[in-house]
């Protein structure tokens, strides 16, 4: 199964990139959309992109929602369009006899953005409830892929300040993903981070004996200039290139 997958085009700001890509892009299974669609929860940008895809790529298509569609606006921007948005919900995908299961979720940040504190009464709360659901939705046997806008792990995260870590992702969220062991985790948000990274990779305790790292790919428009490939295959996700 080929999948493509990409965030953070932001409406216009990274629109033209992402354009020659869809362009590009060959026969793909499945199409992965990591949040921050648009900008400040602006409709233009969000329809003009997804139209981008709808009108480009036939195969069905799965999307979470960024911070920058705002928890207020989501459902009617939901409804807006033929596209599967997932808030911590779980969704599977079949193609010729494959069966691939989508957990999707905003994700959460260990520690709120001073807008979100001025903005989000209760976003802490919210945050933990998160991390709860999405640890249960990830229980299941089958073979499943976290798709998230903000990353569960500092694996990915490249130039990104230390400081700022915190704000821009969540090691609670790892913690349940090194417990869980999803197949591969789809995220973005993180603009100055690395495309690729692993989590739980080099542990050495009598749980993980025998268990592989994660592999997590950062699909966000400012790390890959484009779209990310990839292949799943016999339950694992590996990357295919980027268009």
């Amino acid at each position: 199964m080929r999948i493509a997958a990409a965030s953070d085009i932001h409406g216009d700001e990274f629109f033209e990139p992402f354009a020659r890509a869809l362009k590009d892009l060959p026969e793909v299974d499945l199409f992965l959309l990591a949040g921050d669609i648009t900008d400040k929860s602006r409709v233009e940008g969000f329809d003009f992109v997804l139209k981008a895809v709808l009108d480009r790529v036939p195969a069905e298509f799965v999307a979470v929602f960024g911070n920058n569609e705002y928890p207020a606006d989501q459902a009617e921007l939901a409804k807006r369009t033929r596209t599967r948005f997932l808030t911590e919900a779980a969704h599977v995908v079949e193609v010729r006899g494959e069966r691939l299961r989508i957990v999707g979720t905003t994700g959460t940040l260990d520690e709120p953005t001073w807008w979100q504190r001025r903005n989000l009464p209760g976003i802490d709360r919210e945050y933990s409830q998160r991390v709860e659901a999405v640890d249960r939705l990830l229980q299941s046997p089958e073979p499943t892929i976290l798709l998230t806008h903000y990353p569960p792990t500092h694996a990915t995260m490249g130039g990104e300040k230390e400081a700022w870590r915190s704000q821009l992702g969540s090691l609670r969220m790892e913690a349940v993903v090194k417990r869980r062991r999803p197949a591969a985790v789809v995220h973005g948000h993180v603009h100055k981070g690395v495309p690729y990274g692993e989590i739980g990779a080099g542990q050495a305790t009598l749980e993980d004996f025998g268990r592989g790292p994660v592999p997590v790919f950062n699909v966000a428009l400012p790390v890959t200039k484009g779209i990310t490939l990839l292949e799943w295959s016999g339950g694992a996700l590996s990357p295919s290139g980027i268009k």
